[in-house]
């Protein structure tokens, strides 16, 4: 269960051994009352400060007659904007676009929907509708083309397209 409380207590209650090396116990109390064991592979764990409001998950164990309550802290999740991808950054958010966008691309031309001397030409219109959102399809047909079109309704029963 996620709570938010404020550290009143941090106790250092032993070590043991695991598969990821030494743990080091720390029995944690909170303002609320909620007293647990926390777990870390630090033995100068930064998690639980006391004074300091934190937002942990508590859980419950039955061993043997008694109850043994687990504190594990709840990391704040990054949210990013679809188009970033999950990156940091801006720039590495485009460098990522442009990797997918050559590699669909790149996968058309194999796939005979799109010449080779139009790779670039249909990345770069892929990319830019990934940034931008807006539909540039009609940047590659000829006006003649586009008027088609628009009066067929559908790029696949135009001769001679370039995919």
């Amino acid at each position: 269960m996620e709570k938010t409380s404020k550290v009143t207590r941090v106790t250092g209650n032993g070590t043991w051994d695991s598969q990821y090396g030494t743990m080091f116990k720390f029995e944690v109390e909170f303002a609320n009352n909620d007293i647990g064991d926390y777990n870390s592979k630090s033995k100068e764990q930064t998690n639980f400060v006391i004074g300091q409001e934190v937002t942990y998950d508590i859980s419950s164990k039955e061993y043997q007659g008694r109850t043994f309550y687990t504190i594990k802290p709840v990391k704040a999740q990054q949210f990013s904007s679809s188009a970033s991808f999950g990156a940091k950054d801006p720039e590495t958010s485009k460098k990522i676009a442009r990797m997918s966008v050559l590699k669909c691309t790149t996968d058309l031309v194999i796939s005979g929907h799109v010449k080779f001397d139009l790779l670039f030409e249909y990345a770069k219109m892929l990319e830019a509708y990934v940034e931008s959102g807006v539909d540039s399809f009609g940047s590659i047909y000829s006006e003649t083309q586009q008027e088609k079109v628009k009066a067929i309704g559908t790029r696949d029963e135009l001769p001679n397209l370039p995919f």
